[in-house]
């Protein structure tokens, strides 16, 4: 079975009129929400992980010699990704509101 936009709105009871745009901009809302969440997730085991504030602060620690530099590295390099990520939704998600 196929669910579609307007089957969902009508269950719902959405107002006819703007139905289909509400849902699909409170989906997506919904979605960079979730994706926000799981991001500062990540980001929280690392701060733990490594006792460090951001992906700059633990490159510091790994130039001082502080932390060990496998895998901290690469772990690093997937903050400075997760934090541009976040930008990114966080971006998105201002639009939307």
């Amino acid at each position: 079975m196929t669910v579609s936009i307007q089957m969902v709105a009508q269950q719902l009871q959405l107002s006819p009129d703007d139905d289909s745009s509400c849902l699909i901009q409170r989906s997506l809302i919904s979605f960079l929400e979730r994706e926000t969440h799981a991001v500062c997730m990540d980001i929280a085991d690392l701060q733990d992980r490594y006792n460090a504030r951001s992906a700059t602060d633990l490159r510091a620690k790994i130039e001082r010699g502080d932390v060990y530099s496998h895998p901290a590295w690469e772990e690093a390099i997937e903050w400075e990704q997760l934090e541009m990520y976040l930008e990114r939704v966080q971006k998105l998600l201002d639009t939307l509101a």
